[in-house]
């Protein structure tokens, strides 16, 4: 869910008077980041209040043992909740191996719906989808069907997670008017007091020329909304908070304070892997496959245009490289400098990698992945 969609954050085509209500009831969290930019990861986060690189025994993107940490499930299972997940079948194969975060599994039912429109970067490009108002209504007469399904108890938590692109839809951002509409109904079912609206990850939306998400961590990507019940009083909360905050916050009633949150883009022994260090101004971010460093000052440059590490860019019309500095005035250098020394020691406190073995494995792995993406590009062709 790209932060861009909604009214609130500057979209002007969208009428979204369900969340903006809540918004306004409740407390909004205008700087709050996920701690992953994929959904099995940002899934555990969520739920253990741990960052990625805090399970150690996950070096790769792969099926995993249910975690030894305490979760939101666990923690509210002991309590006597009733735990309910509510999600499309894909994520069955692609969250549920990944995650198992969701305390005694045999005690949380699951929901699985058909309501996900698979488009864009889940399948090939051999026709155009195009709306489908009436498989958009049985898509949320489905919802509503299985919500109503669910007895009511005293103690009871549901985990609801939307896709993508819902069925009847056609892209990302699509159907926002409808996540409303269901954020309607469940206002209605259940009362505000009782609603946390937020996203796993983000959509970077084209934005620096690439498509959905996964794979990089500028902030279209990783900050993402979150709206909850009013917290001690508090009406907006305008510093740094994190998707590993969500257990404070939903069980405890308490919001964390941070220097930095973390957003990760895979696990350590990954070649690609990605990770961002996000303080109140500045953002960093390192790459894992060429060691390079990225800057930027979010209250200057939100856009993240400009790398305050980058020297020389080239400029394909001229041709030869230009210096940065005489391109793009920036006044706040010195102070910028001085705090990626922070930035720099926070990353080098959590950074590992593999054996030799371990990031030579999960180099095959990876090249191995693109090769098929390649074969079944060129069998799509055909």
């Amino acid at each position: 869910m790209s932060i861009e969609n909604f009214p609130r954050y500057g979209n002007r085509y969208w009428k979204t008077p369900n969340f903006d209500e809540m918004a306004e009831k409740g407390t909004e969290f205008l700087r709050h980041y996920t701690a992953a930019i994929s959904t099995s990861m940002a899934f555990s986060a969520m739920l253990t209040g741990k960052n990625p690189h805090e399970f150690t025994d996950r070096k790769f993107y792969t099926n995993v043992q249910p975690t030894q940490f305490e979760t939101i499930f666990s923690r509210l299972q002991a309590e006597g909740y009733d735990c309910h997940i509510l999600w499309s079948p894909d994520y069955m194969i692609g969250a549920w191996p990944y995650v198992r975060c969701f305390g005694d599994e045999s005690r949380t039912r699951i929901h699985v719906l058909e309501m996900q429109q698979t488009c864009a970067i889940q399948r090939p490009h051999d026709f155009t989808l195009e709306r489908d108002d009436a498989l958009m209504k049985k898509t949320k007469q489905l919802i509503y069907d299985e919500l109503n399904s669910i007895q009511p108890a005293s103690k009871q938590f549901i985990w609801m997670h939307l896709p993508h692109v819902l069925r009847g839809r056609c892209s990302y951002g699509d159907d926002i008017d409808v996540f409303d509409e269901i954020l309607g109904f469940v206002r209605r079912k259940y009362g505000d007091e009782s609603i946390y609206i937020t996203a796993d990850h983000g959509h970077m939306n084209l934005h620096k020329n690439i498509m959905a998400y996964g794979f990089h961590v500028y902030d279209l990507a990783c900050r993402v909304p979150l709206i909850s019940p009013r917290v001690n009083g508090l009406k907006k909360v305008e510093r740094i908070t994190s998707h590993t905050d969500l257990m404070d916050i939903i069980l405890n009633g308490r919001i964390p304070e941070h220097d930095y949150v973390l957003t990760d883009s895979q696990y350590y022994c990954q070649p690609d892997r990605k990770l961002a260090v996000i303080g109140q101004r500045y953002k960093y971010i390192y790459n894992k496959r060429n060691r390079s460093e990225e800057l930027y000052d979010l209250e200057w440059d939100p856009q993240e245009r400009y790398n305050l590490l980058e020297r020389d860019r080239y400029d394909d019309d001229r041709g030869g490289l230009k210096r940065i500095t005489e391109l793009y005035f920036y006044p706040y250098r010195s102070e910028a400098m001085k705090a990626l020394k922070g930035l720099r020691a926070k990353k080098e406190e959590i950074w590992r990698n593999g054996t030799w073995s371990e990031e030579a494995y999960g180099s095959a792995r990876n090249t191995v992945r693109h090769i098929i993406a390649k074969m079944r590009t060129e069998l799509n062709k055909c």
